[in-house]
């Protein structure tokens, strides 16, 4: 064989790889990748379905002018964080009309400026509820206090009944059918995630679904994390979802100074790029496609490199990626990346983000 022909073959495989799965065709253009922020405030603070809280006490809704501000930017895909018990008071009743309204605002919104919504429902594979007095985090599938709290047909049916309200919309992109599974006992997230999946496709819908991985979804190790791939999907249009925070734990709270991870990491400025790789050489390796649904960092200028040559990494894999967070209700989150001064003041953080535009010449 020709190098020339060699370098086409290879160059084929990649496009297949990158293009979503073993059912793309090597004739099939790249896909384009998306990026975006995720819109924080449905998700703050601890709930459980007796106590829900209050939209506007301990949880928030944005307005449709981040939305416009993030479009305008180019940052058109908004991922959008949601918890179970409030959408769904009751496991496999009927959903709460005023906090699906609320949900419902992004997808309007993000539609209305040229952007598209990921509905993430932002509940650690838990759903929480009082028992013996008691709130109690519940674990999908797994016996607490005697009996199986949570079932996974429980997960599948307020699945279906979002699929139900979103299913066609055209400001929505996809379903993240849980944020970041973690330490889930002896309940499987592979056997609850794929049920979940068939429950959405049976009810019609063949919108992408986003797939996080178990242990938080850490890009870094995913291999022994995760195994193998788990999903099999008649539609061929999911994504597993990783996430990605650069600070000695990787838990993106950054307590530590840039100094002090520099003194155990002296390759601190790649270990974003290095964390991804694990990520993107396992959706390589088994032809499927890769979602970063979160990653950030501290506005100080060597946490910006980080950012950007993580990113150059994220753009070369041709991975859609939304990072965190934005949001109206932050009061000085170090992370956000929300405008102050009355959307006049961008954050430290954003130009490096703009930088990584699929196309650059559409912001506007």
């Amino acid at each position: 064989m020709s190098n020339a022909l060699a370098a086409a073959f290879a160059f084929a495989a990649l496009v297949v790889l990158l293009a979503g799965g073993p059912a793309a065709r090597a004739a099939d253009p790249p896909r384009p990748y998306r990026r975006g922020v995720n819109v924080a405030g449905l998700e703050f603070a601890h709930s459980t379905n007796e106590d829900p809280g209050r939209h506007g006490t301990r949880y928030w809704g944005n307005s449709e002018r981040t939305y416009e501000y993030f479009a305008r930017k180019g940052l058109d895909l908004f991922r959008v964080p949601f918890l179970w018990e409030r959408l769904q008071p009751r496991l496999s009743g009927p959903l709460d009309e005023d906090y699906l309204k609320l949900i419902k605002n992004n997808a309007d919104w993000a539609a209305k400026h040229g952007g598209q919504v990921v509905l993430d429902l932002h509940n650690y594979a838990r759903y929480s509820m009082v028992i013996d007095g008691k709130p109690t985090s519940c674990v999908i599938g797994a016996t607490v206090a005697g009996k199986v709290r949570v079932r996974v047909e429980d997960f599948c049916d307020v699945w279906v009944r979002l699929s139900n309200e979103f299913k066609g919309h055209p400001g929505v992109y996809a379903y993240g059918l849980m944020n970041e599974p973690h330490d889930m006992g002896e309940s499987s997230w592979k056997t609850i995630s794929q049920a979940a999946l068939d429950a959405i496709r049976k009810n019609g819908d063949r919108t992408l679904v986003l797939v996080c991985g178990d242990c938080w979804g850490n890009a870094q190790g995913w291999e022994q994390k995760n195994g193998g791939p788990w999903i099999h999907d008649p539609a061929n249009n999911f994504a597993y979802e990783a996430h990605s925070y650069w600070d000695h734990n990787t838990s993106g709270a950054y307590q530590k100074s840039y100094d002090e991870e520099l003194a155990r990491d002296p390759q601190l400025r790649e270990r974003g790029a290095r964390h991804l790789a694990d990520f993107v050489g396992w959706c390589r390796k088994h032809g499927v496609r890769g979602f970063l649904g979160e990653y950030g960092v501290p506005p100080d200028p060597r946490w910006l490199e980080v950012l950007d040559r993580f990113l150059a990494a994220l753009d070369e894999a041709g991975m859609d990626g939304t990072y965190w967070a934005a949001g109206e209700w932050w009061w000085g989150y170090f992370m956000s990346v929300q405008p102050d001064e009355n959307y006049t003041k961008d954050k430290p953080q954003l130009a490096v983000l703009l930088k990584h535009l699929p196309n650059r010449a559409s912001a506007r």
